[in-house]
């Protein structure tokens, strides 16, 4: 099963000039190509300097092994071009085909949760029983979750992606009855962090 690659890039400036943004576009098309997959920019609502950048990728050794895409030349020129109007924060892998994330969406919710190891399980199968639930509320959009793979630190950590029209509808979720089946996901979770996006066309 090919892997999710979640980045949050950290921008200097909201509205990057022309020649960024189209340096940003090629980035995008050159690793669509490297990768055989969609690459997917998302805006933070809640913070616009915030950029993630969503793509799939047969394996995480695909991306980041020895002689492929994060050392390649093209790939290296591409980071150079950009390194004086953005930032990378963050970068990570998911367990999850990128297909299922649900980007027809006209707002995205990522919640990434902490879990301790020894509640990975229990956190797992209480997701699994109450998505349904969650499911009924995002339609027609959908929502899916997976473990990151390349994680950091003794923690596990759940990414809950979540498809809707408006960011009060996700808040009003939280507040519903309907979400008390997510009652036990935070009381397992060490921690988690809630943002909204929505995919950015700068073409």
């Amino acid at each position: 099963m090919p892997v999710t690659e979640l980045a949050l890039l950290r921008l200097k400036v909201q509205d990057p000039p022309s020649s960024i943004k189209s340096t940003f576009l090629e980035a995008k098309n050159k690793q669509s190509e490297y990768s055989g997959y969609p690459v997917t920019y998302l805006r933070q609502i809640e913070d616009p300097l915030s950029l993630y950048l969503l793509g799939g990728w047969e394996s995480v050794e695909k991306h980041t092994g020895e002689g492929q895409w994060l050392s390649l030349e093209v790939n290296q020129n591409l980071l150079a071009k950009l390194k004086d109007n953005v930032d990378v924060s963050w970068m990570f892998h998911l367990d999850v085909d990128p297909s299922k994330i649900p980007l027809d969406a006209p707002v995205l919710a990522i919640t990434r949760c902490f879990v301790e190891p020894s509640k990975k399980d229990e956190f797992d199968a209480s997701f699994k029983a109450g998505v349904s639930h969650l499911n009924a509320c995002t339609a027609p959009f959908s929502s899916c979750g997976a473990w990151r793979i390349d994680k950091e630190g003794e923690d596990e950590e759940f990414v809950l992606f979540s498809g809707w029209n408006e960011v009060k509808d996700r808040h009003a979720f939280g507040e519903s009855v309907t979400s008390e089946e997510f009652g036990k996901l935070k009381a397992l979770a060490k921690d988690a962090d809630v943002r909204h996006v929505h995919v950015e066309k700068w073409e």
